[in-house]
């Protein structure tokens, strides 16, 4: 399969980097959530759970990073499956952040298994910091998707973006679009959520957010509403949630199937 070796290369040296403070070594975060969506007035539920850590090199603006993550979806009595690992190579300093990113997933679906990576770059802005405003995070990010299902190889791409302003040191708000293609599938998805720490000396937060598909396979369009709530312990330094963003392992927010609207969606990919 075309870029396979180089997908399941980057899952196993992955990478990030150098922080906005001057942190070195390891860091991490632990998670849990659950989805809720609805698809042609059909109930989803899909509980995930995964956790990533991030090594820092000490006198360099380089990290090393890797994350691991099974989540279940259910509809309709059908269950999807996927198990995920990936990780990033990045630079970073106190203004900025830059890296490249590989991720690996195998889901079954309708008794078939949906294997297939992400492989791309992407980018965040630290710089509004220094203007006097709040700290802002602005995101770009984009890449190919390459796979295989019921033994015949796809390839798409995505590309999309985002910001998240931090109104308080443990209140934080994020909005993120992208737009993804694979073989005949096209889906866009919108976000718009909030992340919350209760309690500066424990570091756990919980996040939620609104979710919006469009989904579109060989003439057929579902949409899909959903709510995502989701808790995270974060290892490592640090006491706010900008220091927990920029300074611990880094989501690079790469596409992933929209398994709720396929389980809708009777036609090959």
């Amino acid at each position: 399969m075309r870029f396979k070796l180089f997908l399941m290369g980057a899952a196993a040296v992955l990478a990030t980097s150098a922080n906005a403070t001057d942190w070195t070594g390891f860091s991490g975060t632990v998670t849990g959530g659950y989805n809720y969506s609805d698809v042609k007035g059909v109930a989803d539920n899909a509980y995930n759970f995964g956790g990533a850590a991030n090594y820092a090199i000490p006198d360099s603006h380089l990290n090393v990073q890797g994350s691991v993550d099974y989540s279940e979806n259910k509809a309709l009595h059908v269950p999807a499956d996927t198990w995920s690992s990936g990780g990033a190579i990045t630079w970073r300093d106190k203004d900025m952040a830059v890296g490249v990113n590989g991720d690996y997933n195998t889901t079954n679906l309708y008794q078939q298994n949906l294997d297939y990576g992400t492989y791309g770059v992407f980018g965040e802005w630290y710089g509004l910091d220094r203007l006097g405003f709040n700290p802002i995070t602005l995101r770009v990010r984009g890449g190919g998707i390459s796979g295989t299902y019921a033994g015949l190889e796809r390839d798409g791409g995505y590309y999309g973006g985002g910001a998240t302003y931090y109104v308080l040191p443990q209140l934080s708000l994020t909005a993120d679009a992208s737009y993804n293609t694979l073989s005949t599938l096209h889906w866009t998805t919108f976000e718009a959520g909030a992340t919350y720490l209760p309690v500066a000396t424990l570091p756990v937060t919980i996040s939620t957010a609104y979710v919006h598909d469009d989904i579109r396979n060989v003439g057929q369009t579902v949409h899909s509403d959903g709510l995502m709530v989701r808790l995270a312990w974060h290892l490592g330094d640090g006491h706010s949630l900008v220091e927990f963003d920029r300074n611990g392992p880094l989501n690079a927010r790469t596409a992933t199937l929209p398994l709720d609207g396929l389980t809708q969606i009777n036609a090959p990919l």
